[in-house]
């Protein structure tokens, strides 16, 4: 049985990109001795981060009709003409062509929509579409129903849906009618860039972007539900009674930057906000440790990588109290509505004792998903088995 995954996002994209890469390292992990393996993606660039994990990729180059293809099951009416048609791709006939049983997608793609013919495993992130349907990011009407239509469409069809926790799993179950047993939650990882061998060393990442150490640190994308602007009022709140504080953004602009660039001049927080846009792998681990914790006030969930990334190298957590079932004890937790309930949770990342506690929990948390992680991956080995047997069945 040949199972491969397919990378399509650029490393640009964030934590669904970083995401992928653990999928893959797992994939690799259980396949061996077991079935192939191979990693088809569609950007040049992904190969040469795989090649630093000691991956090697496939470069699929789409037609302009996979194009267009692609670009139909993005829509109700494009998905359904495709439905209701025989025609096969030449993306699904190159895989078919390369003898590939079962296609791994390792985001919320539409993808799938293409497949005829193979059998595929979907991954699910999250269903803020409907958790938090009033950030326009996903409320606006194409984007919503983009993502209602996909997840009816294409979860209803996968061999296997995997999650990143049992709450969306659940969701998923309630929500779209999948049957439980083609749904498993297996915890994500931290970026495998993070580790020392990856990294270069922190005082020559912080003077690349010009900061001293003890600022707070955020790296999520400018979306509207990253919820920026609660961080830059709760700095506002600390500055009016004589504290003050510097936070690091990162991440590239998804239409909501200027936005946060408009709110730091109206509360004159120039000197007190640094923005590094998106930064390169080997750079990131030398900001988290720069930092005197992570703040991450977000709306969307149920899970976030950079929770993970903090606990990993030891730093304090700030987290919106809604997110709870990923990190338990492991963070302060905040109303992300509430810049003062935030300013609160800041100051007491100075006291030594609450950081310490924090960051033992942080680890205790750690050990506690690579247990869920390895028993996961037992099931998924067992299921992937099963599939090799079914499909000796048919040519």
């Amino acid at each position: 049985m040949k199972l491969i995954a397919f990378l399509e996002d650029k490393i640009a994209i964030g934590g669904g990109f970083n995401q992928s890469l653990n999928a893959i390292l797992q994939m690799s992990k259980i396949g061996e001795g077991n079935f192939d393996f191979e990693i088809y993606t569609v950007h040049l660039d992904n190969a040469e981060h795989l090649e630093k994990l000691g991956l090697s990729a496939k470069l699929l180059k789409l037609s302009f009709i996979d194009r267009i293809v692609f670009r139909a099951t993005r829509s109700h009416l494009g998905q359904t003409l495709l439905d209701y048609t025989n025609f096969c791709s030449p993306f699904e006939n190159t895989l078919i062509n390369n003898n590939v049983d079962l296609v791994y997608f390792l985001t919320q793609s539409s993808t799938p929509g293409v497949l005829k013919k193979l059998n595929y495993i979907s991954t699910v992130f999250d269903l803020c579409h409907r958790d938090m349907l009033e950030f326009p990011e996903v409320g606006y009407s194409n984007e919503f129903f983009s993502r209602e239509n996909h997840f009816k469409r294409n979860l209803s069809r996968a061999f296997l849906i995997i999650t990143d926790s049992i709450q969306l799993s659940n969701s998923i179950e309630i929500r779209y009618g999948i049957d439980k047993k083609r749904i498993l939650s297996s915890p994500f990882s931290p970026s495998p860039f993070i580790k020392k061998e990856h990294s270069i060393d922190t005082a020559s990442v912080l003077k690349i972007y010009n900061l001293e150490e003890g600022y707070f640190f955020y790296p999520a994308q400018f979306w509207p539900h990253k919820n920026h602007a609660r961080i830059l009022e709760a700095l506002s709140h600390l500055n009016s009674i004589g504290v003050k504080f510097n936070i690091v953004f990162s991440g590239t602009d998804k239409g909501n930057k200027q936005h946060i660039i408009n709110l730091v001049e109206k509360y004159s927080l120039t000197k007190q906000v640094h923005f590094v846009d998106f930064v390169p792998p080997e750079n990131m681990r030398g900001l988290y440790e720069g930092c005197l914790a992570v703040v991450m006030p977000t709306y969307f969930g149920p899970t976030n990588l950079p929770p993970l990334e903090a606990w990993t190298l030891g730093k304090p957590l700030i987290y919106s109290s809604h997110l709870e079932s990923q990190a338990k004890n492991a963070a302060i937790y905040v109303n992300p509505d509430d810049p003062k309930h935030l300013a609160d949770a800041m100051t007491a990342c100075t006291d030594p004792k609450i950081c310490a506690t924090l960051v033992e929990a942080g680890y205790e948390r750690l050990n506690q998903m690579r247990c869920e992680q390895i028993e996961s991956e037992n099931s998924l080995k067992n299921l992937l088995l099963e599939f090799k047997q079914r499909r000796k069945c048919w040519s």
